[in-house]
């Protein structure tokens, strides 16, 4: 341990009391292991619980490793629920035997509970740490309920309504709860809440949370049963998720839950290989076209030049429209009912993005090549054609992918990429040999 650590320990624990949580956990990733646990010591239980939370699965197992049993156990009964069920499936099997002993013999049951949902549901991410109660309460009944809660202050901006069986019927907000003067609340509640199914996904409930702006969310069993809520907090992580893995597939790479200097190589080149090995087999075909049509090139040497340029446009332009298609079935703004607007669409843009990058192209050849009117009208035609193609098949694949219940991700980059730039090999020699006269 540092010299200057140990004197600054004073200070930084008066110091954690004001820093943001966020802050704190930034500071404290740039210390090493042993520093770093004997920081956290001097965190309070609250914010310590917050600061775990949002370590990645590699820090929480070192910091478990060096913390000591009361410690541990002290954390554990800070940690929200959701928390704890994320702590326990990404640590090995031997360390979640060890903490499931600290868990309260109370919360056991909920927390088993919870860890038999899918990794990707919403069961295994909701908190059972809420506030229910009866239309028929009073303000001071309900007031004192939520004083006598251990639900954390994120989980209490909605108090939710809920009947005999325990079916959810309504909700109220805390802030209008405070404010109001009367006993009766029948008034304050809000009938018809927006709710989600314990086995749905998390994607789906990322979904209604952008669609309707919402802070929390009730979760119901199959008997319509309320068992927990997710939080807005609960959110940004699932979609920053989403949004990683979309990318990574959107560049033909698996999706990793690590951060990058956390992986080996041999993942790396594991969740990379398959994409490029694919595509170099897809190139073959590509490849093929241009033997095929050898003679055309032989004829007119100057074609081979502008293949890069239509193949990058092609490939550029079908990305554009792939990644606002994917973005767009994302967000349900359209849906596989909406293909053929879709197609409508891309092919007008295609035609005015195709037109004005073909009239500038061909006055560039014009000006600048001294290939001629009519390979400049070949090359030029051919981009018109490349870009229209490239935005409808940027635009169908993805909603394609959908319906095949796939990522549509999956149908972004390198395979729209790959389709377009075949499909515009054999347009451009088609074109070249019916207007130059050449042989194929």
């Amino acid at each position: 341990m540092s010299k200057n650590f140990s004197q600054d320990m004073a200070y930084m624990q008066a110091k954690f009391k004001t820093m943001p949580i966020a802050d704190i956990v930034d500071y404290l990733k740039t210390l090493p292991e042993e520093e770093r646990t004997i920081a956290l010591t001097l965190l309070d239980k609250d914010n310590l619980a917050q600061v775990f939370s949002q370590f990645n699965a590699q820090e929480r197992e070192a910091v478990l490793e060096r913390l000591s049993q009361p410690a541990i156990k002290a954390l554990i009964d800070e940690l929200d629920s959701d928390d704890l069920v994320d702590v326990l499936q990404e640590l090995p099997a031997n360390m979640v035997a060890s903490l499931l002993g600290h868990v309260a013999v109370d919360k056991r049951p909920i927390i088993n509970h919870l860890l038999h949902y899918p990794n990707d549901s919403v069961g295994s991410l909701m908190n059972t740490d809420y506030v229910a109660v009866k239309a028929h309460q009073s303000k001071s009944e309900i007031l004192a309920k939520i004083q006598n809660s251990p639900a954390n202050p994120e989980h209490l901006h909605t108090i939710f309504i809920v009947d005999e069986e325990r079916s959810l019927v309504g909700y109220l907000y805390l802030a209008d709860l405070v404010r109001w003067r009367e006993e009766a609340i029948t008034e304050l509640i809000q009938w018809n809440p927006i709710s989600i199914w314990t086995r749905a996904d998390r994607e789906e409930a990322a979904q209604l949370f952008q669609k309707h702006f919402l802070l929390s969310l009730p979760v119901r069993d199959t008997e319509n049963r309320l068992v927990g809520l997710i939080t807005a907090d609960d959110m940004f992580e699932v979609i920053a998720e989403e949004i990683h893995e979309d990318y990574s597939l959107m560049q033909g790479m698996g999706a990793t839950d690590k951060p990058y200097l956390d992986l080996s190589v041999f993942t790396l080149a594991r969740k990379r290989v398959v994409w490029l090995l694919l595509l170099m087999l897809s190139a073959t075909v590509t490849g093929a076209i241009i033997d095929r049509y050898e003679a055309v090139l032989a004829s007119t040497v100057a074609l081979a030049s502008y293949i890069p340029m239509l193949m990058d446009s092609g490939g550029n332009s079908g990305s554009q429209s792939s990644t606002l298609i994917i973005q767009s079935l994302a967000l349900n703004e359209i849906s596989r009912a909406d293909s053929l607007k879709v197609l409508w669409k891309e092919f007008r843009v295609g035609l005015m993005v195709g037109g004005s990058l073909a009239i500038v192209n061909f006055l560039r050849m014009m000006l600048l090549t001294g290939d001629g009117v009519m390979i400049s009208l070949v090359v030029s035609g051919t981009l018109l054609f490349t870009i229209v193609l490239a935005k409808l098949v940027g635009g169908i694949l993805p909603i394609l992918a959908k319906y095949l219940k796939q990522d549509p991700a999956v149908m972004a980059g390198p395979l729209v990429t790959t389709v377009v730039d075949a499909c515009a090999l054999v347009v451009y020699f088609q074109i070249a040999s019916h207007f130059l006269g050449l042989g194929s």
